[in-house]
């Protein structure tokens, strides 16, 4: 997989980063004190950006970007 230049929000990396973790939508929505329509929507679009359509690639497609646009303290 090529490195890719995406530009997620910080709240779309804190989500990934707890995605990554293996974390359900009801699980990131309430560490993120908020609805899981919220994460469903927000994965959404954190999906087209990254070009996918499910969990595990988002995954692969959020470790496989530049070190850089990850979130440092997520």
């Amino acid at each position: 997989m090529s490195k890719q230049t995406v530009q997620l929000t910080v709240n779309e990396q804190r989500i990934m980063q707890i995605l990554i973790q293996g974390k359900t939508n009801k699980a990131i929505a309430h560490l993120l004190h908020t609805t899981e329509g919220t994460i469903e929507t927000s994965l959404h679009r954190i999906y087209t950006k990254l070009n996918v359509d499910n969990r595990v690639s988002a995954t692969l497609a959020y470790l496989a970007l530049e070190p850089t646009q990850h979130a440092r303290d997520a």
